[in-house]
């Protein structure tokens, strides 16, 4: 089986990792560090250890604040300015995005030579299309292959349909209601693996091409064709998904730079030693308010974070376009090459 497969024979039983670096909201994702951040920096706070009474006492506090003002102005700062570097490589002369719309049409005819229509506009439809045309093409192989005298042909082009049609399955159910932009729609165009099956084709044909005739040449050919499309389009979704998620993230660092630039300056000001008594859970009122702050404070890092594990994650799974496998975990059989 191949990646999608993969993931639809895993379901529930997809590791903890794999759930966190890319299925999970990425707000959950920072909820979930913020809170483990809180928790442990308590801890640390219950325990009657020296520390303690140094944040209590002194001007320590103080300069702690100073020191993640500093840090979230000249970060936010940064990460935003980041983002909008990135994004600004959209602008350019109109001769280049005249070129970038010939390009665009270039592969637009392409796609509608091989749909024999002119496709739907949508980028999750699009990619519905061409799972569907590619399994269509696929049993018209087996249908061209089914007078041919060589049965391991046959059987193995047979194992090839089954393995796209079980794809093509699982990516459409994927893709029922899903809209451009949620990583359901990157996700399921990182799981069809079109090189993988591009290779998997031309090997079959290769080991089987004495017994082929025009007709049956023709129809591999087709098959290849049309998964040859999966590759500019992955990286069309690709390129445009991780620009959707820069502006998200860039909205989101200034959302909660501003609050937790708020806090850490109210307290470099006003947390002083000796200004907060009493306790609750048997831990000083002012150490819950100095765990409070800081981990406040580290909410836009925590955004951050969430973030950069996935479209690292995603980078690293589309590492190269074409023919190439990179990844051991795509190379799962979809065939029994030892009949």
């Amino acid at each position: 089986m191949d990646r999608a497969e993969s993931h639809a024979a895993e379901g529930k039983d997809r590791s903890l990792a794999e759930r966190t670096l890319l299925d999970a909201n990425r707000m959950t994702v920072t909820a979930i560090l913020t809170f483990a951040t809180l928790v442990l920096l308590m801890a640390f706070g219950a325990l009657d250890l020296p520390f303690r009474s140094i944040l209590t006492t002194g001007d320590s506090v103080e300069t702690l604040f100073q020191t993640l003002v500093g840090v979230l102005i000249t970060g936010t700062t940064l990460v935003v300015s980041v983002n909008q570097l990135v994004l600004s490589q959209e602008f350019g002369s109109l001769g280049r995005q005249s070129e970038r719309m010939d390009k665009s049409m270039a592969f637009r005819k392409e796609s509608e030579r091989e749909f024999r229509w002119t496709g739907p506009p949508e980028p999750d439809r699009f990619l519905e299309t061409l799972v569907d045309t590619s399994l269509d093409r696929a049993k018209a192989l087996r249908e061209a292959v089914e007078g041919n005298s060589d049965r391991l042909l046959r059987r193995r082009v047979d194992q090839f349909v089954d393995r796209i049609a079980e794809s093509a399955e699982m990516i459409s159910e994927e893709l029922d209601g899903a809209q451009f932009g949620e990583f359901t729609v990157m996700r399921a165009a990182l799981g069809y693996n079109y090189s993988w099956k591009i290779y998997v084709i031309r090997r079959v044909y290769w080991e089987h091409k004495e017994s082929l005739d025009e007709d049956e040449t023709e129809a591999f050919d087709d098959v290849v064709d049309i998964l040859e499309l999966f590759g500019p389009a992955e990286e069309f979704f690709k390129a445009h998904y991780l620009q959707w998620e820069l502006v998200n993230l860039s909205r989101r660092i200034l959302f909660t730079g501003i609050p937790a630039l708020v806090v850490s300056v109210v307290a470099a000001l006003y947390l002083k030693p000796g200004v907060v008594s009493g306790s609750l859970l048997g831990v000083p009122l002012s150490v819950w308010l100095i765990n409070l702050g800081i981990t406040l404070a580290l909410v836009p890092f925590f955004v951050f974070t969430a973030y950069v594990l996935r479209t690292a994650s995603i980078a690293k799974q589309t590492g190269a376009i074409g023919p190439f496998v990179l990844h051991e975990s795509e190379r799962a059989p979809l065939i029994d090459w030892e009949e």
